[in-house]
């Protein structure tokens, strides 16, 4: 009779395995929460890395858009680039005002100038090739770099172009009207804000239409010609219409076709609505005194109509329906002021002090610009009139009073540098 053993009786050697097992499964597992807890700051350090590589990136754009901002000439920077990827502008550099252990961008620019370019700018492809910019266009790429984290965003750079200045005074529309009330100085000479004469080449004094109806050829010229008179001869000068005697008087008021009324439409289309906007629908119109004086203390204040580091857009609409009441615009006091005035379908009047280093633009049919004397109001650049037949009847005029307007190549490259007049646009993260 066999012995009768329990199965329970075999087991006794099976705890050791059974604890060694165990003892595996919890080493494993503790050790995989150990590699996770020392790989998950690396994945949360990598992702805080590519943030902050984007950041960087958006931050390298930000600053070539105020660099070519203030740069007139981009050729100088397409000049020896690379054809596809463009030139540096700048290589490793740490945000301003920060440090490159937090980060550095590297920023290319090119011309858009190659096959498929029209997709990402909207604009037919410039034909001035990868070193000469034709359409005031360029294609910025900007690299962020924070530790092995790279970000690359790339953006379309575009400057809103000031339209042709044939003259000091330009009337490039159907009407030139001139009321003379009192001393007057219109120089097409280049000038320098200080009074030195400039490098640019002399403009007209005066500038009319070019193109007249048949029945009306020359009539603007001579109208202007007539309103001024004997004064002409020695408050008008410029490029000479005839090269053979001196550019003053009438030989300085000539017909120009470089400025057209669509000129200054589309560029007033484009402008208009930036930086300072005036709206002189009120009644009684709208007034402003000591203008400029704000922008030492703030600069994005609408009192602060541009420095000469950061001029402004400045843009008063008014009404354009003969109904109703003409719209005004009266500046007062002791005015400076850099940048760009675009006047549309308002009459103007400037008393006190006034001087503006840059453009002035009036359109529209029911304009005026009246410099009505009480201190020395000067321009430096030029002034824009364009005077629609359709206003002729509401009073639209140039009235000169005691102004001077003399043309000056540095003021107007001061309004070119307006921040207003320039956009981004396409704006996109790229793969490196």
């Amino acid at each position: 009779m066999g012995l009768g053993l329990s199965p329970l009786s075999h087991t006794g050697g099976i705890a050791l395995p059974l604890a060694l097992i165990v003892l595996l499964l919890l080493s494993t597992l503790s050790l995989a929460l150990l590699s996770m807890s020392a790989v998950e700051p690396m994945i949360s350090r990598n992702l805080a890395d590519g943030e902050q590589a984007r950041f960087t990136a958006e931050a390298g754009v930000e600053w070539a858009f105020d660099t070519l901002r203030s740069t007139l000439d981009w050729n100088t920077f397409l000049a020896g680039g690379d054809p596809s990827r463009g030139a540096v502008l700048s290589a490793d550099s740490p945000i301003p005002g920060d440090t490159a252990g937090r980060g550095t961008f590297t920023v290319t620019v090119r011309n858009d100038s190659m096959p498929g370019d029209a997709l990402l700018t909207g604009m037919a492809v410039d034909a001035g090739g990868p070193t000469r910019d034709t359409n005031g266009q360029l294609i910025v790429t900007s690299v962020g770099s924070v530790r092995a984290a790279r970000r690359a965003v790339q953006a379309v750079v575009r400057r809103i172009a000031l339209p042709p200045v044939p003259a000091a005074l330009a009337f490039p529309g159907e009407e030139a009207p001139v009321t003379v009330t009192g001393g007057f100085e219109i120089d097409g000479n280049d000038r320098t804000p200080d009074g030195l004469g400039g490098a640019c080449a002399p403009v007209f004094g005066i500038s009319v239409s070019s193109t007249l109806p048949l029945s009306r050829p020359g009539a603007n010229e001579e109208a202007v010609e007539r309103a001024l008179g004997d004064r002409a001869s020695s408050s008008v000068r410029g490029k000479a219409q005839d090269p053979s005697t001196p550019g003053t008087g009438a030989n300085a008021i000539a017909p120009d076709g470089a400025l057209t009324p669509a000129h200054l439409r589309s560029f007033v289309r484009a402008a208009g609505q930036a930086g300072v906007n005036l709206a002189l629908g009120e009644p009684g119109g709208f007034s402003v005194s000591d203008v400029g004086a704000a922008c030492a203390s703030s600069w994005s204040s609408a009192a602060c109509w541009g420095t000469g580091a950061r001029p402004k857009v400045v843009y008063a609409k008014g009404s354009a329906d003969a109904g109703a009441a003409v719209s005004r615009l009266e500046i007062s006091g002791n005015m400076e002021a850099h940048g760009i005035l675009i006047v549309e379908d308002a009459e103007v009047r400037i008393t006190g002090n006034f001087r503006w280093h840059g453009l002035i633009v009036l359109t529209g049919g029911r304009v005026a610009l009246e410099f009505a004397g009480g201190g020395d109001q000067t321009v430096y650049g030029a002034v824009l009139f364009d005077a629609t037949p359709a206003g002729t009847g509401s009073g639209a005029r140039f009235l000169t009073g005691a102004a001077k307007v003399r043309y000056s190549c540095e003021g107007l490259d001061e309004a070119r540098r307006a921040r207003k007049l320039m956009t981004l646009r396409s704006w996109r993260e790229v793969a490196q």
